[in-house]
């Protein structure tokens, strides 16, 4: 939603065909209407999550957006506004493009989101016994939508996106993903954006030249779909997820970019027409399975929701990330306050508004901790994998209780206050590998239907072939967010990053379509080069979840964090600490060490 968000404006100015087709596999109103996510087999949220990520409703929970999320919807507006300054309305394709970027839906969608979470001040790490690692404060009052809408700051040069800091914001998932379908709302009724609901992308259905369509199904009724077509597309972004079934079919598929990541290569050739064959330039088999392999991180995640603390049982201390020193132990709390001002009505189902103003957002308007808890212990890990496991929700909560309940308060509170069965819980599972943008379509396909052939006909030599039917690579496949790359949720990133990749993805698409009139070549050049950005920005990421991870996780030479790191941190001066947080937390967004791809003024 957010990569179509963005490509709006080059629809309204006339850059890209509209509308953008955004399809959605689950039916968002039926999952409204039974207020149900879909996690669970239950009505109930809490309990075994069947599959990772936010699903179409999302869930209670609370999720991390850093500010270099929505930057890149500050900037559009920011040039945008300038672009209307003038009475006569040019003709320069960069003043239309320019003045297109003045959107109401990026103002709506900013203006939900702050409505609808709460800014993060106070953080740090701790011990078990309560001692303080690290302690610093983040941005809770960043350069926002009104600052850009009333020009705050500007007078004097206090206050700016360029001199901002990153600043992160907390907001339950079901808010952010219904912030994001109203701001679609307003671009369909525009005509820019097709939300297409109930749909599921299957595969690409056939090629034509640099284009190509999709194989959709189209639910009609429970458990009954039927097969369709989509219309052409040159660009296709593959946004689904962890499990996307666009990033397991076709991704990962060319034998060098299988060595690249030191796996193995394909088979020497025995002669030169065996070198040419469609079975040895590609890896299909192991480097292809490598490649989009998800990886079991063996611990198990804990989520849920607390009320307010008392005061008695808070101590002072805001957000915190706690680290054990066995089974891979961790808790995390962030005090999560929602907006309490009154709001004009309206109904989340109307045409205009904003969600944060509409009826359903005022009834759930309460203070929570949002908190969540890692843990490898075996009992937990196979009452996991077993389907018919006997473990009841009070006993799970127990068992979490008898883990971390001799832990620093608000710990103990926090777990007991939460209702048992609402209690989420889920495998931590990540990717092995990041999923680049696939430019050869054509020869995929090509090779999946020379292996049909063959295994209908029986075995062949290496010189048998297939001869492709359509000239041409066909369309481009590019990956964002979970489908791109899934990692291990240590430093609340996931959201910003795929929200991040929609901006980039429409940056390269702008600048390659602004160059002249559309060139496939062009295009596909500078979403390679795109690319390699972004794996820049998810390397630094990367480097610093791991990081966090052997400090916090100890493993193997365990004794090195626990016996020597961890102290000679507390021994270290309170300034030193606090500015090699900032750093860190600043690298691992990508906004130092190196070229940024992160919304930052380019």
């Amino acid at each position: 939603m957010t990569t179509a968000l963005h490509l709006s404006p080059l629809v309204a100015a006339g850059l890209i065909q509209g509308p953008i087709d955004v399809y959605e596999a689950n039916n968002v109103k039926k999952c409204n209407k039974f207020r149900t996510s879909g996690h669970t087999e239950t009505n109930s949220e809490g309990g075994k999550q069947n599959y990772s990520g936010s699903g179409a409703l999302g869930r209670q929970i609370g999720v991390g957006i850093w500010s270099t999320a929505w930057w890149p919807f500050l900037r559009s507006l920011e040039k945008g506004l300038s672009g209307i300054t003038t009475t006569t309305s040019s003709t320069s394709l960069n003043d239309r493009v320019k003045e297109q970027k003045n959107r109401q839906s990026y103002k709506t969608l900013l203006k939900d989101l702050e409505a609808c979470g709460s800014y993060v001040k106070d953080v740090g790490y701790r011990q078990p016994n309560g001692s303080w690692l690290v302690k610093s404060q983040l941005n809770a009052s960043p350069f926002g939508i009104d600052d850009l809408l009333n020009n705050s700051g500007a007078e004097n040069g206090t206050k700016s996106i360029d001199k901002d800091d990153p600043a992160l914001l907390f907001v339950r998932e079901k808010d952010l993903l219904s912030c994001l379908r109203n701001a679609i709302k307003i671009e369909q009724q525009l005509g820019t954006v097709q939300f297409n609901c109930g749909v599921r992308v299957e595969c690409i259905d056939s090629v034509d030249g640099d284009m190509g369509t999709l194989e959709l199904h189209q639910e009609i009724r429970p458990s009954s779909t039927i097969k369709t077509t989509s219309p052409q597309y040159h660009l296709i972004i593959a946004a689904d997820g962890m499990r996307s079934s666009l990033r397991a079919r076709y991704a990962g598929h060319h034998s060098i970019h299988a060595t690249g990541l030191d796996m193995e290569a394909a088979a020497s050739p025995r002669n030169k027409e065996a070198e040419n064959s469609i079975e040895y330039q590609w890896e299909h088999t192991k480097g292809h399975r490598e490649a989009t392999k998800v990886e079991n991180r063996e611990y198990i995640v804990f989520r849920g929701n607390a009320p307010k603390l008392t005061g008695d049982a808070e101590d002072g201390s805001g957000s915190f990330q706690t680290w054990g020193e066995r089974n891979s132990m961790r808790f995390a709390a962030v005090p999560f306050r929602h907006a309490v001002e009154d709001l004009d009505t309206d109904d989340e189902e109307s045409s205009s508004g904003h969600y944060s103003q509409t009826d359903t957002f005022k009834q759930r308007q309460k203070d929570e901790e949002v908190w969540f808890a890692t843990i490898n212990d075996p009992v937990f890990v196979e009452a996991y994998k077993k389907s018919n496991s006997e473990m009841g929700a009070e006993e799970r909560k127990k068992l979490l209780l008898d883990a971390f309940g001799s832990w620093h308060n608000p710990i103990k509170t926090l777990i007991e206050t939460t209702p048992a069965e609402e209690i989420m819980y889920e495998m931590a599972l990540a990717h092995k590998h990041n999923a680049g943008p696939v430019f050869d379509i054509k020869k995929i396909m090509d090779f999946e239907q020379w292996k049909r052939k063959r295994k209908e006909v029986g075995e062949k030599d290496e010189n048998d072939n297939i001869k492709s039917t359509t000239a041409g690579p066909g369309p481009i496949l590019a990956f964002i967010g979970d489908s791109m790359m899934t990692i291990d949720p240590v430093l609340a990133q996931g959201f910003t990053m795929a929200m991040e990749s929609g901006a980039s993805i429409s940056r390269s698409v702008e600048r390659a379509l602004k160059v002249n009139s559309y060139s496939p070549a062009v295009l596909r050049r500078e979403l390679e080069q795109r690319h390699t950005r972004r794996e820049r920005r998810l390397l630094h990421l990367l480097r610093s979840t791991e990081i966090v991870e052997r400090l916090a996780q100890p493993h193997g030479l365990a004794i090195v964090a626990t016996y020597f790191v961890r102290p000679l941190m507390k021994l270290c001066p309170d300034g030193i600490k606090q500015s090699i947080f900032n750093y860190m937390m600043r690298y691992s967004l990508g906004l130092t060490g190196g070229e940024r791809d992160s919304g930052t003024k380019q």
